[in-house]
């Protein structure tokens, strides 16, 4: 497994988990069979969760609930009981901020860099649920002792919540290990590295772009399927394409320049019939010309000589 494409992995493992949890955590946030009870000699069966309380009556067993705080009068003198406020709270919290984490996390299948907010958010719903959840456990138990219920148990909905901090939590590590992993190795979003021209979770670069007729191409043998002759004497070179601004500026100037020739005169005192006499010659070095006149010496201008 390549390192660049680990974290889609993690990432799409993370949301998943998260998912999950999501659903379960919120089946379970809103019904009320969270805690069931039945009374000393008494034949019902009652049962409550955050937001309303139950009873099932016979002979079909059906349920007839009331919210909170309505039901309040016949369990709790007409008082929601504190502990039951205070799991609404918690437990409210946390699957708020496990939703979040979850849209951010869905997010970060474009923008991999939330990865880390992802994380960040569905760790502190799994702090508010781990924490709303026994508060809620063991404050029924207690009043259900004080009471002196016959017996009492915990129903589906509360063990709903169970999972759901399990793979909350879990959901948060991958998080935070795919938005590191981006970081050390990722590239793109998540589609980066599906399909043709890609190599190890990035994609490839496209062909350099040419301006015609610049000689580069021509000095690599098999450049492009094929072998090239090469119409300069420079010998081939390794490939490396240079920059749209100097193939311009080399398409711009001339290839080749022929020999400099300087014309090269030489003046005497003596009269000279016919044309002055003229030698060419390429140039080497300058030097300051001398010129006799009448028995002077004079220091001409500055030619380039052999």
């Amino acid at each position: 497994m390549e390192k660049t494409n680990l974290w889609k992995i993690l990432l799409g493992v993370g949301l998943g988990l998260a998912l999950i949890a999501f659903i379960l955590g919120w089946i379970g946030f809103g019904v009320p069979d969270w805690q069931e009870f039945q009374r000393y000699n008494g034949s019902t069966t009652e049962y409550y969760g955050l937001w309303a309380y139950c009873q099932e009556q016979a002979p079909f067993f059906s349920s007839v609930c009331k919210r909170w705080p309505t039901a309040a009068t016949l369990l709790y003198n007409g008082t929601t009981p504190s502990f039951v406020k205070t799991a609404q709270g918690l437990i409210t919290t946390g699957m708020v901020l496990l939703s979040l984490g979850v849209i951010a996390g869905v997010i970060a299948l474009i923008l991999p860099i939330l990865s880390f907010i992802a994380g960040s958010l569905t760790f502190l719903g799994f702090l508010f649920l781990i924490i709303g959840l026994p508060i809620f456990a063991k404050e029924a138990d207690r009043l259900s002792q004080l009471r002196g219920d016959a017996r009492y148990s915990r129903r589906y909905g509360f063990w709903l919540i169970v999972p759901t901090i399990i793979l909350a939590f879990f959901a948060a590590i991958l998080f935070f290990v795919a938005g590191f992993m981006y970081k050390k190795y990722g590239y793109g979003n998540i589609a980066s590295g599906s399909g043709r021209g890609t190599v190890g979770g990035q994609r490839l670069l496209g062909p350099a772009n040419f301006l015609r007729g610049m000689p580069y191409a021509a000095a690599v043998p098999g450049l492009y399927g094929g072998i090239t002759a090469n119409p300069y004497r420079y010998p081939a070179v390794p490939y490396r394409q240079p920059s749209l601004l100097s193939q311009y500026i080399a398409q711009r100037v001339p290839r080749s320049y022929g020999p400099v020739l300087v014309r090269r005169t030489y003046v005497t005192p003596v009269p000279q019939t016919g044309v002055p006499r003229v030698s060419y010659a390429t140039p080497a070095y300058y030097r300051p010309s001398v010129i006799n006149l009448s028995g002077q010496t004079l220091v001409g201008p500055v030619v380039r000589s052999a």
